[in-house]
C-alpha cells in the first residue's frame, strides 16, 4: 500500500518550506500557545508524531489538523481532504515548481549568469554575519530555479558552460547555509548535483570545493573512513594549489583523528600549517580566504576532541576564537565548541566567562547546527549535578531558554 495522500502534502509541505521535523514540532507548539492557548507534549514526542504523520502510521487528531494548517499557511483542506490538489515537493532539487515554470519563461543570458554569482557572493556575505538558517531557502530556492533552466534549455545562446559553472557554485553556496542550518543530508543532496554541474562546466576550481564540503560532510556525519578517502583522493590526484593542498590535509587530518590515528592525524594539520604559512598565490582559487589562522586553530582543537583529549582542544580552540575577532557565525561556532571542550574537561571556571560570550551572539545568529550543539551542552552541564558552579549552571538555563525561543 502506498503512501496516503495527506501524509504525502504534509511532507512535502515540509520540505517546500526546507524544516526539519524539530522546527515543524517547534512551530506546533508555538501556534498552539498563541492561536488555542493550549499546551502540547514536548518537543521530542512532537517530533516523533511527525514522523509518524509523514509515513501514514497515524493520522493527526484534533487539534493537530488545525495547528498544522496554521504552521503551513495553508487550508486545513488542502491537507487532508482526499480531492484536494498536491502540495509540490520542493524537496526535489528539479522539480517544475510553479516558481521554476515562471522562470523557464524567462531564458537565462550573461546579465543572468552575472546576477547570479552576484547574488552568491552577497548570500554568502549574509550566511557568515548572520548565519544560514534564514539564508539556507533563498539559496536554495535560487539553486533550484536556474537548475530547472539547465535542465530544459532555457538559456540563450553561447552562455550554456558559465551557466553550469556559476549555478554550480549557487549550489556549492546552498550546500554550505543547508550544513549550518543542520539538515546534512538534504546539503549532501545539493552538493553532489553542484559537483555535476562543476564537472559539466570544466569549472576543477569548484569541483575541488565541493569534494572538500563532501569531506567535511562525511566527517559530520560519522563517515571518517569515506572523508579520508575523498581527501586522500584529491592530495594524489596531481599538482594542487597550497591553500587547497592545505585544506585536504585538514580533512585528511581530522578523518585520522576520529579513527584514532593521532600521529598521522597531526601531521597531516602540521602540513596544512606549514601550506598556510605561504602568501596566497595566484594558483589558489577565490574560495580558499576561509582557510586561515583562525581556522586552522580551530581544526586541530576539534582533533584533540576527536581524540577525546578535551583539556587539550581548549586552548587551539580558545586560540581560533580569540583570532575570530569580528562577531558572526564563524565566531559564534568557535565560541560554542570551546564551551563544549571545558564543560568536557570539567573546566567550569573557564566555561562561565565563555558562555557569557555564547549568549551574547545567541540571538544574532541563525546557525541549527551550533544551537544543537549547545543544546547538548546545557544538557551535559545540567547532568553533572554539583560540579559545575551556581554562575555556570544559571546561565546554561538562561542559554537554553534563549535558543528554545529563537
Amino acid at each position: 500500500m502506498g503512501l496516503p495522500t495527506w501524509a504525502a502534502r504534509l511532507k512535502a509541505a515540509r520540505h517546500g518550506e526546507c524544516w526539519t521535523q524539530k522546527e515543524v514540532a517547534r512551530r506546533l507548539t508555538e501556534a498552539a500557545h498563541e492561536h488555542a492557548g493550549i499546551c502540547l507534549p514536548g518537543r521530542e514526542s512532537l517530533t516523533r508524531m511527525l514522523r509518524d504523520w509523514e509515513t501514514g502510521r497515524a493520522r493527526p487528531r484534533s487539534p493537530y489538523p488545525q495547528l498544522l494548517a496554521l504552521v503551513y499557511d495553508l487550508d486545513e483542506a488542502v491537507l487532508f481532504d482526499d480531492d484536494a490538489p498536491d502540495v509540490p515537493d520542493s524537496s526535489t532539487l528539479g522539480d517544475m515548481s510553479v516558481l521554476n515554470l515562471f522562470a523557464l519563461n524567462q531564458p537565462a543570458d550573461a546579465e543572468y549568469v552575472a546576477t547570479l554569482r552576484r547574488n552568491s557572493q552577497a548570500l554568502v556575505t549574509l550566511d557568515s554575519a548572520h548565519g544560514g538558517n534564514e539564508v539556507f531557502p533563498l539559496s536554495l530556492r535560487i539553486f533550484r530555479t536556474v537548475s530547472a533552466k539547465l535542465a530544459v534549455g532555457s538559456l540563450a545562446a553561447g552562455i550554456e558552460r558559465d551557466l553550469e559553472a556559476a549555478a554550480g557554485e549557487s549550489g556549492e553556496v546552498a550546500a554550505w547555509q543547508a550544513h549550518d542550518a543542520d539538515q546534512q543530508e538534504t546539503s549532501r543532496q545539493i552538493v553532489h548535483e553542484a559537483l555535476m554541474l562543476s564537472r559539466l562546466a570544466g569549472d576543477r576550481d569548484m569541483e575541488l570545493f565541493e569534494l572538500a564540503h563532501l569531506s567535511m560532510l562525511s566527517l559530520c556525519q560519522d563517515r571518517p573512513r569515506e572523508a579520508l578517502r575523498l581527501a586522500d583522493d584529491v592530495l594524489t590526484s596531481g599538482d594542487l594549489p597550497p591553500r587547497v593542498a592545505a585544506i585536504f590535509d585538514v580533512r585528511r587530518g581530522r578523518a585520522l583523528a576520529v579513527m584514532g590515528d593521532k600521529a598521522r592525524g597531526f601531521d597531516a594539520l602540521q602540513r596544512a600549517r606549514s601550506a598556510l604559512a605561504e602568501s596566497i598565490s595566484a594558483r589558489d582559487p577565490h574560495w580558499t580566504w576561509w582557510m586561515d589562522e583562525a581556522e586552522l586553530s580551530w581544526h586541530e582543537g576539534m582533533a584533540y576532541a576527536e581524540l577525546g583529549e578535551w583539556g587539550k582542544a581548549a586552548a587551539p580552540l580558545m586560540d581560533a576564537s580569540v583570532r575570530r575577532s569580528t562577531r558572526g557565525r564563524s565566531r559564534y561556532h568557535y565560541a560554542a565548541q570551546l564551551l563544549n571542550a571545558l564543560v568536557h574537561a570539567q573546566a567550569w571556571r573557564e566555561a562561565e566567562s565563555v558562555i557569557v560570550d555564547v549568549m551574547g551572539q545567541a540571538n544574532e545568529i541563525g546557525s541549527a547546527r551550533t544551537a544543537n550543539l549547545l543544546l547538548r551542552v546545557t544538557d551535559r552541564i545540567e547532568r553533572a549535578g554539583t560540579g559545575p558552579t551556581s554562575t555556570l549552571a544559571d546561565s546554561a538555563q538562561d542559554l537554553r531558554c534563549m535558543l528554545a525561543s529563537s
